[in-house]
C-alpha cells in the first residue's frame, strides 16, 4: 500500500522590505500559486524544522526568523494518498529570509514576489475558478491563488473572503485529485482506491 499523507502540514508567509509577498507556482497539484508549505511529520522534527527546509528546498532562500500565527486543522486535500481523516493540521508562520532567489525547478515552476495587487488579482482569479466562470484547463494554464491558500491567508488577515466564496474554495481544496504522487511517480486515483500499485 502505498504511504498515505502525514496530516500535518506548514505554510510560511514571507515577505520582503517592500511589502511583497514570496510565493511559488506549484508544479503539481494542488495546483496554483500560493507561499511555501509542505508536510511536517513525515520527513520533520517539528513545524520549525519543516518551514526551515521547505523554504530552503523550493525558493534556495534561508529562514533567519520565524513567528507561529495560527494552528488549526482544514480538510485539504494534497498529492498524497489522503490519511483515514483526510485533511491536515496546520502550523501557520510568518517568516523572514535571506539569500538569493533559486526556484525549485522540480517542485515549481518558478518563485517570485508578489505585490498586494497582484495577490489580489490572483484571489479575484482562484473565486472565479471557484464559481465555474474559469475552466479547469484555464486555470492550470493560468492559475490563481491556490484555493486552500486563499483560505489560510483570509485567517491570516492578509485578505478578506466572503463566507459564501469560502464554501466555494472549500469544494475546490476538497475535490480529490486525478493522481496521487507515490515518492518516484504518479499514480491515478483510481489505482490507489483499489490498491492496485
Amino acid at each position: 500500500m502505498p504511504s498515505r499523507c502525514c496530516g500535518t502540514s506548514v505554510g510560511v508567509i514571507v515577505t520582503d522590505d517592500q511589502g511583497r509577498m514570496l510565493m511559488i507556482e506549484r508544479g503539481w497539484y494542488p495546483l496554483g500559486i500560493a507561499p511555501v508549505a509542505g508536510h511536517v511529520t513525515d520527513a520533520h522534527d517539528d513545524p520549525a524544522a519543516a518551514l526551515a527546509a521547505e523554504v530552503a528546498e523550493e525558493t534556495g532562500l534561508v529562514v533567519t526568523h520565524h513567528e507561529m500565527v495560527w494552528e488549526g486543522w482544514l480538510p485539504n486535500l494534497c498529492a498524497s494518498p489522503p490519511a483515514p481523516i483526510p485533511g491536515h493540521h496546520w502550523s501557520l508562520a510568518t517568516a523572514t529570509v535571506t539569500g538569493t532567489l533559486a526556484p525549485d525547478p522540480i517542485e515549481t515552476k518558478g518563485a517570485a514576489w508578489y505585490s498586494e495587487e497582484e495577490i489580489h488579482a490572483l484571489a479575484v482569479r482562484t473565486i472565479s475558478y471557484a464559481r465555474g466562470q474559469i475552466t479547469d484547463e484555464g486555470f492550470a494554464a493560468e492559475p490563481g491563488l491556490e484555493p486552500v491558500w486563499l483560505e489560510l491567508l483570509h485567517t491570516a488577515g492578509v485578505v478578506y473572503v466572503v463566507d459564501l466564496q469560502r464554501v466555494l474554495l472549500r469544494r475546490l481544496y476538497t475535490t480529490p485529485p486525478e493522481s496521487y504522487w507515490m515518492g518516484d511517480r504518479l499514480v491515478s486515483a483510481a489505482q490507489v482506491a483499489t490498491r492496485r500499485v
